[in-house]
């Protein structure tokens, strides 16, 4: 159930608190009510009122040095002073100690309404700024520390210095005071880079069987949080526990579904690591599993033209991650440096279209890293799919709501035999292959054309096909559509750059269901998004 905004009343007239304390409840405002000033700040100093209404003349104190008193205590509140004697110096030394209006006696009910509500409207939109900006800066930092990361690992190709380099800056970053990496060598985990840890504890944790302890847990597949290491008798936890620390949380390496080792962080104060810390090590996990490996396949190599093309797709993961994090963070950023200056006042809708700003550019943010862990899983082979017969007119239906978005400006027509028979998929990738398509074809294609979503049966496989009418893609590229990061910006409509991972994840998770997928396009006649899926 909602809280109630609560409204304290300050007035030494009791019949007035009276009358204002049924009239504010009626409205279905929690009202508590003070007949002094000292009373008043007593109640505040007990809880939070959203908004108060202040006699200006009190028997105990001026009324506008209880408002700053107040607002000392509670900047936020939203405060309304009221007079029996209007006078133009009262009404500016209470608007220049904080207060939001100004009334007088006797009261118009109305107004005082409509005064209140203007007042926690503004009040809403501040603590509703102040959450976006506290999802922004943590969506921020974790976007962030997996930047970090990815840069410190992408500089060389020796395992130790990729390790290292990768540990820095989780310690750096997270706030932990040490971390270690255990890479798998025949049965044992050895250590292959720590942070923070004294000579003696590394040589302890040198080499840890891989089927044992809380560290053979972890390998394993089961990602570790452990409060208080005190409380394990396990080896590993015990010498940490001796060096003084005092909380652990640790997940595994895996690329393409094998695990090959695991990850661990350590603080010297009792710390409960959160699900979206466990998120981000597991993500940080998955950027070191690769780096590792491929410095593995790098040792194992020796092919300069294998060496040359793996630093090109670093450079390039690189220049494009970082060129589509900086425009939404720059409207966030002036957005949020506007809503806080203090010497502008900014009307309603002018509030709310910088918080419509910043909540669609945190979720640009949300959506690119979302798309970057994705294609993270899909390298990794660690993508997880769950098989299961569905209807392909189900499928559609499940994401109808997302096309209809996307497609609001087109004309979106679906054609799907009802004699179809079912297919063996995971509904929720294919659902995000189908909005991707169709989003797609939305995105290069001119208003008001055509964007057909059909299906057939094929052998063994059903065939999905998303057609549009817009300009083709010309012979010579139609064969990089499905390549990381690949755009055709000169048929982009609009001025923001996409990431360019789209297509590519729509083929890693039809390839990773056993289908297949491709295009077929002339110029000037449309393009053609066909791909496979295995009849149930």
């Amino acid at each position: 159930m909602e809280e109630r905004e609560k409204i304290l009343v300050v007035d030494d007239d009791l019949d007035f608190l009276t009358v204002i304390r049924h009239i504010l409840r009626l409205k279905g405002y929690e009202v508590e009510t003070a007949p002094s000033g000292s009373e008043a700040i007593a109640r505040a100093a007990k809880c939070f009122y959203n908004a108060a209404i202040l006699d200006i003349s009190l028997p105990d104190t001026d009324g506008t040095e209880l408002l700053a008193a107040l607002l000392d205590q509670h900047p936020d509140m939203v405060a309304v002073m009221l007079t029996g004697h209007s006078s133009a110096q009262n009404a500016m030394k209470s608007l220049n100690r904080g207060a939001f209006a100004y009334l007088e006696k006797p009261l118009d009910p109305e107004n005082l309404l409509s005064v209140i509500s203007r007042g926690l409207e503004k009040q809403r939109l501040v603590f509703e700024n102040r959450k976006l900006m506290a999802e922004l800066e943590r969506r921020n930092r974790d976007t962030g520390i997996l930047l970090n990361v990815s840069q410190a690992v992408s500089r060389s190709l020796d395992l130790q210095q990729i390790i290292a380099s990768a540990l820095e800056k989780v310690v750096e970053t997270m706030k932990v005071d040490a971390g270690f990496v255990h890479i798998l060598e025949k049965d044992s985990l050895a250590l292959g880079g720590h942070t923070g840890l004294s000579p003696a504890l590394t040589q302890r944790m040198a080499s840890v069987k891989a089927g044992e302890g809380i560290l053979g847990e972890v390998f394993r597949g089961i990602p570790a949080t452990i409060i208080n290491l005190s409380n394990h008798n396990d080896s590993i936890m015990a010498a940490l526990c001796a060096e003084g620390y005092r909380s652990c949380a640790g997940v595994p390496l895996s690329v393409v579904r094998e695990n090959i080792g695991t990850f661990s962080v350590v603080t010297r104060s009792e710390h409960t690591f959160t699900q979206d810390e466990i998120t981000l090590l597991a993500a940080i996990g998955r950027e070191i599993a690769i780096a590792v490996r491929n410095a593995q396949l790098y040792e194992q190599a020796s092919s300069a033209k294998a060496l040359r093309e793996l630093d090109a797709m670093r450079t390039e993961f690189l220049a494009n991650v970082s060129h589509e994090l900086r425009t939404p963070l720059a409207v966030i950023k002036g957005s949020a440096s506007s809503l806080l200056q203090p010497d502008v006042d900014f009307d309603k809708p002018t509030w709310q279209s910088f918080l419509q700003s910043i909540d669609k550019d945190a979720d640009t943010l949300a959506r690119l890293v979302d798309d970057l862990l994705m294609m993270s899983r899909l390298e990794a082979g660690g993508l997880e799919i769950k098989k299961e017969p569905r209807q392909v007119a189900g499928l559609i239906e499940l994401v109808r709501e997302r096309l209809n978005t996307l497609a609001a400006r087109h004309r979106l027509s679906i054609n799907i035999p009802p004699s179809l028979p079912p297919v063996l998929v995971d509904d929720v990738r294919i659902g995000e292959v189908l909005t991707n398509l169709v989003e797609n074809a939305a995105k290069y294609t001119a208003e008001g054309t055509a964007i057909i979503i059909e299906a057939s049966l094929n052998s063994h496989n059903v065939v999905v096909s998303i057609s549009d009418e817009g300009e083709g893609i010309p012979p010579e590229l139609q064969s990089k559509v499905f390549d990381r990061f690949f755009q055709m910006e000169k048929h982009r409509r609009g001025n923001r750059k996409g990431t360019g991972l789209g297509l590519s994840i729509c083929r890693g998770i039809i390839e990773a269901h056993g289908g297949k997928i491709w295009l077929e396009s002339q110029p000037g006649r449309g393009a053609r998004f066909s791909f496979t899926l295995p009849v149930a």
